[in-house]
């Protein structure tokens, strides 16, 4: 298996109350193309994953993807891996920007998985370090999401911790807004 490494997790669930590409800055068509089919595999290996436990699949949010994105990005471009940037929005009201609660609906509730590998990048070896992750797992499983987004970035040379090598990160952001219409698109099928 590849060396995939992942510092990270959050299950945070909060009781308060044209969808990114999920692309690095400087990134030719082709990798765009190949950062959006590694996003999709990733959506499609989770929602097997849940099928697998009796789950329903989750659906791709706008509002999620974007969320992912900015993430992946401020990781890549600020050479951090957390979820909270340093001197910098936290969790929370990173995702409140962007995933917002219904409006009088009450709360919502949100969780976030992060890997990084300075390796390749294989959908399917993802999911399984999370899953190898009791945290990671949890956030997988948990019957309560409803709402997804998926973001893996690449860059040749990132900074900070990552000290100047190849490097790719993947945020995926869960959600549940009360009363909120999912997004109609649904995540792709198991990739060929």
């Amino acid at each position: 298996m590849r060396r995939l490494i992942f510092l990270l997790l959050a299950l945070l669930a909060f009781g308060i109350g044209g969808a990114g590409q999920a692309t690095a800055a400087g990134t030719t068509p082709d990798a765009a193309q190949r950062l959006q089919a590694i996003d999709q595999a990733l959506l499609a290996q989770l929602n097997e994953v849940r099928a697998d436990h009796g789950l329903r699949p989750l659906v791709l949010s706008n509002a999620l993807q974007r969320a992912a994105a900015y993430q992946s990005q401020s990781m890549l471009t600020g050479g951090f891996f957390a979820h909270d940037a340093p001197n910098g929005p936290t969790f929370n009201s990173r995702l409140k920007r962007f995933y917002r609660p219904a409006a009088g609906r009450g709360g919502w509730s949100v969780g976030e998985n992060l890997l990084y590998t300075s390796g390749g990048l294989d959908a399917g070896e993802a999911i399984q370090v999370w899953m190898g992750s009791p945290g990671h797992r949890k956030n997988m499983l948990d019957p309560s999401w409803r709402e997804v987004g998926v973001a893996a970035m690449r860059a040749s040379s990132a900074g900070g911790i990552f000290a100047g090598g190849a490097t790719w990160v993947v945020t995926m952001d869960f959600g549940v807004r009360p009363g909120a219409q999912a997004a109609k698109r649904t995540t792709a099928s198991k990739p060929s």
